[in-house]
């Protein structure tokens, strides 16, 4: 399972789009919140809702993998009865414009960084996650 996973693009429609011609085969396109955008106007983008955005998308989502649940947020703050409750193992978020790659105990914790406004000493990026049930490849590239 290939899951493109990018954040905080703050109206910067143009970027998603040239991502999703750039990686066509992906299972998945996930959006951490702050497109300032629609669903409409992200999609293929699925999203989650930003602290920016005013549009009706959800608080969280949690997705299946081959190696367990992945739980998407915006905010990096930990929601441990979810983690727990749903056995989780990657948790990722957006919010804070920086690059995450953190393990703790049984969980994958990431953040693909901005691909509009790098808090960071990164240039603007985005993550591409491929779990399958042998291998978990997590890649950050840069616009």
């Amino acid at each position: 399972m290939k899951i493109l996973i990018c954040s905080d693009s703050h109206g910067d429609n143009e970027s998603l789009s040239k991502l999703v011609k750039q990686y066509p085969n992906c299972d998945y396109y996930l959006h951490l919140g702050d497109s300032e955008s629609d669903e409409y106007t992200i999609y293929p983008f699925i999203s989650v809702k930003g602290n920016c955005d005013f549009y009706d998308f959800s608080e969280r989502l949690i997705i299946d993998t081959p190696k367990g649940k992945l739980l998407a947020q915006h905010y990096p703050n930990f929601p441990f009865n979810l983690i727990k409750e749903y056995d989780i193992k990657f948790f990722v978020h957006g919010h804070t414009h920086m690059r995450r790659n953190e393990k703790r105990e049984n969980l994958l914790i990431l953040n693909p960084g901005s691909i509009a406004y790098s808090r960071d000493k990164s240039n603007k990026s985005f993550l591409i996650l491929d779990i399958t049930s042998d291998k978990i490849k997590i890649d950050f590239k840069e616009l």
